[in-house]
């Protein structure tokens, strides 16, 4: 059996000359200037695709692109190749493609989530709405990102790591003290699990502190009270001549020393309190006790002497200046507290040893542990702006990588959205009011990190799926999906170096500015007018809460909650939330 003959395709050279394909001429880049034997089209941009009511847009599953750009004022091709005649048109296209504009109600966590928008509310006045929305680049989210990271490597560079754990590492050695004996000494102080620096260090560097921020009583009241202990100290000085140290009566053995007071000595212009090692009014050119400036017979009030005059030979009544001085004033520890020790023990214990004096009265320790900008009046702590160098800090590298997977992926989707200012105010107005309700309830804790920003990035998830409502299926499902997520975050702030009151009120700060800042569309007039009262009421409830807290922190301050600290951290041992001063053991 043969097979069919088909019948032959008709050539080109046969068909008439009008039905002849002809190629589409594509267009040339407006760089044609560069490659001159391309003939030069007019560039025609292609037509925009505006999406039909029954299209995917409906479903939030594809995006818009904005028109493309004017291309009338590119210069010809007889003029200088400046401008953008030196730029690729494909280069052109991506730097201007808007293909992936972020979604209201949707965005990235949103697909993760598998939320969809509903298809018959969108009708074309919502359309307008949503196309009217300002596209943004996330300038702010990777500016902190950027610092934080620096901020990181720079305090583990200088500061070095503390031992990893979650309880306390033991240090022991043999030490110089002021005996002028080498005896053992011991002292605790607490792991980070976050691998970075010590505790210590993170507040040098201006973690939030409390008794940094302001003059904290229980803090003060034992500054205070070792102050009057060493009013009534004199000096102690060896009676084999090996040398001489301040000291409380009852600390100096009367077998190998002799505590020299003047109360039991000839003293100068019948002083009571003293004397002190190193220092005497009669011996000191600068700052001279004459005339008004006589020193007080308080030697909590003396000051530094500068220019000390030293007698020769022991005189009478001049011992003290003659002796060998072998302690001077040692800050150690996160409370303020002073010893006089030997430059060894101070070094040893990681404290600041103050050459330069010989009183604790003669030092702000607390100035010394806190760091950053000295106080403006030694006695009174200032260091407020800790509310938001805080957000910068971070307690070590696991933390760091954390914060900045959380802030690349969510925090800069929502950026554009809202754009780099308001995003801005949301993350800082949210940590600065998170660490103030910290500081407050938690005192005694030293934090660092932006885990009430972080939170308030949180709240503007719930206020974009209340201001979309209508517009998604299943909000509910939405809303307690976000619930799950920041139950969860919650367990995460039980740990130490992550503080659950700094997430719950930069969550409530996050909510009440994202209210007011974030922006929405309206279905219909009641709705945008409901929308406007909610943005004056978060207003003033943002601003009234921010109020309370400063009165709660600098007027009636709290500083007995026992039960404030189970919110914060759950002990699971013995020493898992305890607070981060050093422990001298022996």
């Amino acid at each position: 059996m043969r097979a069919p003959k088909w019948p032959e395709r008709p050539r080109l050279s046969d068909l008439p000359e009008e039905v002849l394909p002809t190629a589409a001429v594509r267009p040339v880049p407006v760089s044609s200037k560069i490659y001159p034997k391309i003939p030069e089209v007019e560039y025609k941009p292609e037509p925009i695709w505006i999406p039909s009511e029954m299209d995917e847009v409906d479903r939030g599953e594809t995006t818009w692109r904005r028109k493309a750009i004017d291309v009338s004022a590119v210069p010809k091709a007889d003029e200088p190749a400046v401008g953008l005649r030196r730029i690729w048109d494909k280069m052109l296209d991506t730097a201007f493609d808007n293909s992936d504009r972020r979604q209201l109600g949707i965005g990235a966590l949103g697909r993760c989530l598998n939320r969809q928008w509903r298809r018959d509310r969108i009708d074309s006045d919502i359309k307008k709405q949503l196309d009217d929305f300002s596209d943004h680049r996330p300038y702010f989210t990777y500016w902190v990102t950027v610092v934080q990271i620096i901020v990181c490597i720079v305090s583990i560079s200088v500061y070095g790591l503390a031992p990893v754990g979650f309880g306390r590492t033991q240090q022991e050695s043999l030490v110089l003290k002021p005996s002028l004996a080498f005896e053992p000494v011991g002292y605790q102080e607490p792991d980070n699990l976050w691998i970075g620096p010590k505790s210590a260090a993170l507040i040098h560097l201006g973690a939030k502190y409390a008794p940094c921020m302001r003059k904290d009583k229980p803090t003060w009241d034992k500054i205070y009270k070792n102050r009057e202990i060493e009013n009534h100290s004199a000096c102690c000085i060896r009676n084999d001549g090996s040398g001489c140290i301040q000291s409380a009566q009852e600390n100096c053995n009367d077998l190998f020393s002799t505590w020299y007071s003047w109360r039991d000595f000839l003293p100068p212009n019948n002083r009571t309190r003293g004397s002190v090692c190193g220092q005497d009014p009669r011996s000191c050119h600068r700052p001279a006790s004459s005339g008004a400036n006589v020193w007080p017979d308080d030697l909590t009030k003396w000051p530094i002497c500068k220019d000390v005059i030293k007698p020769e030979g022991a005189r009478n009544g001049l011992e003290p200046m003659t002796c060998d001085l072998i302690g001077r004033p040692c800050c150690i520890g996160i409370r303020g507290e002073c010893i006089i020790t030997t430059r060894e023990y101070c070094q040893f214990v990681n404290g600041y040893f103050h050459e330069e004096a010989t009183l604790c009265s003669q030092v702000s320790c607390m100035d010394e542990v806190c760091g950053m900008i000295s106080f403006l009046n030694p006695n009174v702590p200032d260091q407020f702006y800790r509310l938001w160098t805080s957000i910068f800090l971070h307690a070590g590298i696991v933390h760091c990588v954390l914060t900045v997977i959380l802030q690349m992926f969510l925090m800069r989707d929502l950026e554009k959205l809202a754009g780099p200012i308001r995003i801005a105010v949301i993350y800082i107005g949210s940590g600065i009011g998170g660490n103030l309700a910290s500081a407050i309830f938690s005192p005694d804790r030293a934090e660092v990190g932006p885990a009430g920003s972080q939170l308030g990035l949180m709240g503007m998830l719930f206020v974009e799926v209340l201001q979309s409502w209508q517009l998604l299926q299943r909000p509910w499902t939405s809303l307690l999906k976000l619930l799950g997520i920041f139950i969860f975050l919650i367990i995460i702030g039980l740990f130490p170096w992550v503080d659950n009151y700094a997430h719950i009120f930069g969550f409530l700060f996050g909510l009440l500015l994202s209210f007011a800042l974030l922006p929405y569309v309206t279905f219909g007039e009641f709705d945008r007018r409901r929308k406007i009262a909610t943005i004056i009421i978060c207003l003033l409830l943002a601003a009234g809460l921010l109020a309370t807290l400063i009165v709660l922190f600098y007027v009636t301050p709290i500083y007995a909650c026992n039960a404030c600290e189970y919110i914060n951290c759950i002990p699971w041992t013995s020493d898992f939330c305890k607070n981060y001063e050093i422990l001298i053991t022996y």
